[in-house]
């Protein structure tokens, strides 16, 4: 095996892994905007948005697991799950495991969505915008594809189109009147 396969596959699953959580958030905002009208969204929307986030953390794990095995850093199990434990990039890295836990919190509640109040989920749903934010920021400081344009115009374009969903998907500033309110 191609000594740098690990690495390869590193690099690839954090690409992956953000690119998924991305594309998550954008279907979610897309589902909870009025962007679509009155009527509720269509079913295969929310198994999309349900698939794509489990996916999306699927890669993750596949991440940080290359991480252990590969040789060339060494991370420890202890580097990957304790914030600011690395002696590599602490910062960078430290933003990717904060990112890690609030994607698993969504993941889990999302399973048992079911069992608990609808209040409780959607606040710990809410995470999924700064899961977003904190995703980007490893990549562009731990990434060593950070400055590739490809990578550069993929980062540009889901944070421009969740900026843009969340500018839809925030409430209306105090003294504007709602569409539904006026008259």
């Amino acid at each position: 095996m191609n000594p740098q396969t690990w690495w390869f596959v590193i690099r690839a699953s954090g690409l992956v892994a953000y690119a998924l959580v991305g594309v998550t958030v954008i279907v979610g905002l897309l589902l909870s905007t009025r962007l679509q009208g009155r009527r509720p969204p269509p079913d295969w929307m929310l198994d999309w948005h349900r698939f794509l986030g489990g996916l999306g953390l699927m890669f993750t794990v596949l991440h940080l697991l290359s991480l252990l095995i590969d040789d060339y850093i060494e991370f420890g199990l202890i580097d990957l799950f304790v914030p600011f434990a690395a002696t590599w990039r602490p910062v960078a890295l430290a933003w990717g495991v904060l990112a890690f836990y609030m994607a698993v919190a969504v993941q889990v509640t999302s399973q048992v969505r079911h069992r608990m109040p609808a209040r409780w989920w959607r606040r710990v749903h809410y995470l999924s915008v700064p899961l977003f934010v904190l995703a980007t920021v490893h990549l562009l400081l731990a990434g060593t594809d950070a400055d590739h344009p490809l990578v550069l115009l993929m980062v540009g374009g889901l944070s421009a189109t969740v900026l843009l969903l969340l500018w839809f998907r925030l409430p209306a500033p105090i003294g504007i009147a709602e569409p539904s309110q006026r008259d």
